[in-house]
């Protein structure tokens, strides 16, 4: 019950404050808000050259991009990659994207040790988001797309229809180790 209670709070806490800002849902925040025993992290698809810190932001993550169709490429799905260095990071799953003609399809799949609990997603001609103010942003919650899990998945999926030209993709997720069946929640 303790964890669902953190999760909601996590989720409310990070919906909220991610609006205004792109540095409020960064890993200080997410440290802070995480209950340890837990173990959640937060995980982007690595792409080599898509560090948001080499655009200037102060958060980690990558962005894949710019692709056109047809592309179909999975990636690694890494979490705790702070400043994303890789080494620092975990694998814990992939992220499989498919652009053909006027659409794409973005699968998260986690390995058997991680679960799920949200996933956002950015698809756009733009490398960022931009927030109301037209500025660019990194935070997950103005990625456009996004999907909670109160008890954890393994997979998750997204379609997004009427696209062209080139795109830009931000995967980003927040995981979870999975818990055995009889460990109480």
């Amino acid at each position: 019950m303790k964890s669902k209670l953190f999760l909601i709070a996590l989720t409310m806490v990070l919906s909220f404050s991610s609006c205004e800002n792109e540095g409020v849902f960064n890993d200080e925040i997410l440290e802070q808000l995480k209950d340890p025993a837990e173990g959640c992290e937060t995980a982007f698809a690595y792409a080599k050259d898509g560090c948001f810190r080499d655009d200037g932001f102060k958060r980690w993550g990558w962005h894949v991009g710019p692709i056109t169709a047809p592309y179909s490429e999975t990636h690694d799905l890494y979490a705790g990659a702070g400043k994303c260095e890789t080494s620092k990071g975990e694998i814990v799953g992939s992220v499989s994207i498919v652009y053909m003609d006027d659409y794409v399809v973005v699968e998260y799949q986690t390995n058997g040790e991680w679960m799920l609990y949200e996933t956002h997603l950015y698809v756009g001609n733009d490398p960022y988001p931009l927030k109301p103010n037209g500025q660019q942003t990194v935070a997950p919650g103005q990625y456009g797309n996004s999907d909670s899990f109160d008890e954890g998945e393994s997979y998750d999926d997204y379609k997004i229809d009427d696209v062209s030209g080139e795109l830009y993709i931000i995967a980003h997720a927040v995981v979870c180790p999975k818990k055995d069946a009889d460990e109480p929640n």
